[in-house]
Parts: structure tokens; C-alpha cells; sequence
């Protein structure tokens, strides 16, 4: 009996909702999947409603299962709160006995849900869940799409356990894909040694299998490479769309857009001194608008106090929060659109403005950068990271971006865009070009080394939710 055609099995315990880059990549890599002749099947966590979807390609199948999610919150990377690597239960075993007092007595004080110890189980219980569910063979290939130390630690575990229960499947084929920083300039050396060490140990518990470490930006693989760990630079995958071509400036300016759920490394603190020395010469004026997603904490402290209040009533008439507000020189949208909403709306940006924190994108990818850059949008990115290191790479052939060191300098580059704004607008639509052809899907999964089916299987697979 001849094997069944290999499949693409993906699994983001991250995604919840509609909207957000963790669900794009996954529909990303999956209509990569797709072109590459690949059924593909996707994991979630157990509180994503695939119903709101609508109607996708019939050989994906949505599989919400995962009871716990934010793993990073204890890698000992950037992103992540840990100082001390642990044990594959949990504990923490790395640091000076100071260090580990001091976390053995704070681990407690976190919810049960919340704990490293249950986290590693709740999720490998998942994942062996789901590789029953799904009938996993050695043929098929296992992505997990966002990737980190203490993900992989829960990973290890739940292949010590499928091992345990399936003593004669052959090694499984699994790819991960990294997307945040080791280190910044405020971590350690020791922090450094801790990452390494609970790194490496756990790839070895893997080491019957064939697993594949994959970074979204070459300053991640870097970083990664520095600490002697092989890690394969892939390009981040990118919805292909035709280049908005030049419009005339619109009677309230040039439009400023804001993309992504504002949250503590996109600048959320900053949005309120943003406004202060914009609103008056450039927005009130005409000769920009604003336009950005909104998040369900008060507005009071972001913006000025009249705007603030203006926009406390409203959010708080707005049905189920989801329409837009619309001042004329400033525009709200819901944090959590559809794709087509989203998509649609980032071709009405005129520029695209980054608030990011600089540290915490040191190495890591903004899917929302390419996202602009893939609709010939002109940019403004803060310097001293990945956004900043693709500005300048890509202005090399014509400006397409202007980097600031500070917001201070922001008032001034409008300035200089307003007056450049056709030049830099047509060499955003030739960059464009060059990103779409790079970032195509199918090209981040041959990247990877997951090679097209020959013949591609002519079976359809119904959509369906798994229960």
C-alpha cells in the first residue's frame, strides 16, 4: 500500500482571534503550502473561533486545542521574563543559588495557568492531543510557527512522550521558526550562558528527529550564529498585492498610518506625544491625517484631553466596538479586523509610521513594515533595528523611508516627505516589486527546505472545526 502524500501540519497556539500577524503567517505559510501541492492543517488555541474565517480552501483543517499560550513569557530571551534556564518539569535549575531562591519563592506567586511547570505540560499534553488526532506520520511536516527556548523545551517533552506511546515511529520531520531576539544591549553575558544551555540541551533530547531552526531576519541567524547555534535565515512571508499606484493628496493631507494593536513595543506611551506636536501644524491644519487601530484601554492617556474624551464616548457607543471613529484628521479602527478589512484599509495609507520599540526589534521582523512596503508605501522607522536596517538597504536604489533617532525628529520629516512625497511614492512602488517576489510564501517554505510534491494529491479535504 502506497504511503499517503506528505502534509503540512501547523501549529501556532498563539492564535485566538481574527487579525494579528500569528493567524497571517499561518494562512500565509498555508496558502504556501498549497501552491507547493501540500493539504494543510492548522492547530490554535481552543478559544479561536475558525467559524469567523469564512470561507477558505477546502483542505484546510482548523484544529483549536491549546489551553495555554504566551509561551515566551518565559523564554530567556528579549521577549521573554526569565533570567534562569529550567529543567524539562519546569524547574528552574540555572542560576546561583540566589538567583534560584529568588525564583523558586516568585514561581508560586504566578496563577496556576500561568506557572512554567503547568504551562510545559498543559502544552505537551496538546500537542500529543493533536498528533493522535491528526494520525502524524514520518512523511508529513511539522511547523511550528512561532518558536522559542521554552516552546521548544514543551516540545521535547511531548515527543518523549509520543515515543513512549509509539516505540516504532520512524523520526519525525519538524521545522521551527524563531522570530525574537536572544539578547539587547541590557542583557547579560550570564543570561547569554543560561539561554545557550537550555538551548542546546533541549535539541539534543530531540536529536532522533529532524529538526529544523529557522530565523525571520539575518540579525536573529546572527545572533544565533554568535552563541554557536546553526540556525537558517528565511525571508518572512508577505500577502501578495498589487502596488497601490500614486493617488492625488486627498483634501485632509497625506495619510499617516498606524498599523497593529498599539501594545508596549509599538509605542503605545509615545502615542500621546505624538500628538502633541503633530496635531496642530500637520493634522489640524490638513496637511496630514491619522489613521490607527485602536485597543480596548482608555484613550485618555494617549492622546490630547479634549480628543480623549471625544473618543471615550465613543468607544463606549460603538456596537460591539467595531466601527470606525472618524474625526476627519484622525481615524480609528478595531484592533482585531478581518484580513480583507485589514488589507484593505493599509492600501489607503499614504505613509507608514513605526513607534516601535528599538530594543525589543533588534533582530526581530515587522510583518506590518513589509506589509507596507509590499503596497509601495513611503515609511518612518525609529533606527537602531531590523526596520531600520531594511530602510536603508532598500534606499540605496531611491529613497522609500526615513529613520529617526528620536520622536523630536518626526515634525521634520514630514516636512522633508511632504515635499518629496511623488519621488519617494514611485521608489516605494519599484521596492515593492522586489519585496513581493522575495517574501512569496511558497519561496519562505522552499527556504526552509520543504520541497514541492511532485504530484500533487487530487484529494479534497472538507473544511471543517474540529470539536
Amino acid at each position: 500500500m502506497d504511503d499517503p502524500p506528505p502534509r503540512l501540519l501547523l501549529v501556532d497556539d498563539n492564535i485566538r482571534v481574527i487579525g494579528g500577524h500569528f493567524l497571517e503567517l499561518a494562512t500565509l505559510l498555508m496558502d504556501g503550502g498549497r501552491e507547493l501541492g501540500y493539504c494543510s492543517r492548522l492547530a490554535t488555541h481552543q478559544s479561536f473561533d475558525a467559524s469567523q474565517l469564512g470561507p477558505i480552501h477546502p483542505d484546510r483543517d482548523v484544529q483549536p486545542i491549546f489551553g495555554v499560550r504566551q509561551m515566551v513569557n518565559w523564554s530567556l530571551g528579549v521577549d521573554g521574563r526569565s533570567s534562569v534556564r529550567r529543567d524539562r518539569s519546569g524547574r528552574n535549575i540555572g542560576g546561583t543559588k540566589l538567583q534560584n531562591l529568588r525564583q523558586r519563592l516568585l514561581d508560586p506567586l504566578h496563577h496556576k495557568c500561568k506557572h512554567p511547570q503547568f504551562m510545559l505540560k498543559q502544552w505537551a499534553d496538546d500537542f500529543c492531543e493533536t498528533f493522535e488526532q491528526w494520525s502524524v506520520t514520518p512523511q508529513d511536516r511539522l511547523v511550528l510557527n512561532t518558536g522559542d527556548d521554552f516552546v521548544l523545551l514543551a516540545l521535547a517533552n511531548a515527543l518523549d512522550r509520543i515515543a513512549d506511546r509509539h516505540p516504532g515511529l520512524g523520526p519525525l520531520t519538524i521545522h521551527v521558526i524563531f522570530h525574537f531576539a536572544i539578547a539587547d544591549p541590557q542583557t547579560s553575558l550570564e543570561q547569554k550562558r543560561q539561554f545557550v544551555a537550555q538551548f542546546r540541551n533541549t535539541i539534543e533530547r530531540m536529536d532522533r528527529h529532524h529538526i529544523h531552526l529557522h530565523a525571520t531576519t539575518d540579525s536573529l541567524t546572527e545572533q544565533f550564529s554568535e552563541v554557536g547555534i546553526a540556525v537558517n535565515s528565511i525571508p518572512y512571508p508577505t500577502r501578495n498585492r498589487q502596488a497601490i499606484p500614486k493617488r492625488k493628496r486627498q483634501d485632509n493631507g497625506y495619510k499617516l498610518v498606524l498599523a497593529g494593536t498599539p501594545r508596549s513595543e509599538k509605542g503605545t506611551r509615545m502615542i500621546a506625544k505624538l500628538f502633541s506636536m503633530i496635531d496642530a501644524p500637520f493634522l489640524s491644519s490638513g496637511r496630514f491625517s491619522l489613521s490607527m487601530q485602536k485597543q480596548t484601554k482608555p484613550w485618555k492617556r494617549f492622546v490630547p484631553a479634549p480628543l480623549g474624551a471625544m473618543i471615550e464616548r465613543w468607544n463606549r457607543n460603538a456596537r460591539r466596538q467595531q466601527e470606525a471613529f472618524d474625526r476627519g484628521s484622525l481615524e480609528i479602527k478595531p484592533g482585531n479586523m478581518q484580513t480583507s478589512d485589514y488589507h484593505d484599509w493599509l492600501g489607503t495609507a499614504d505613509v507608514g509610521l513605526f513607534l516601535y520599540a528599538p530594543h525589543r526589534y533588534v533582530a526581530r521582523c515587522s510583518g506590518v513594515l513589509l506589509e507596507m512596503f509590499i503596497c509601495g508605501v513611503p515609511v518612518i522607522v525609529p533606527d537602531c533595528c531590523w526596520l531600520a536596517d531594511q530602510v536603508r538597504q532598500a534606499n540605496r536604489d531611491g529613497v522609500v523611508g526615513y529613520i529617526y533617532r528620536t520622536l523630536e525628529e518626526i515634525p521634520g520629516i514630514l516636512e522633508q516627505l511632504e515635499q518629496d512625497y511623488d519621488q519617494v511614492r514611485g521608489h516605494s512602488l519599484q521596492h515593492a516589486q522586489v519585496i513581493s517576489r522575495r517574501h512569496q510564501p511558497a519561496n519562505t517554505l522552499s527556504q526552509m527546505g520543504i520541497a514541492p510534491i511532485a504530484e500533487p494529491s487530487l484529494r479534497i479535504f472538507p473544511y471543517r472545526i474540529a470539536s
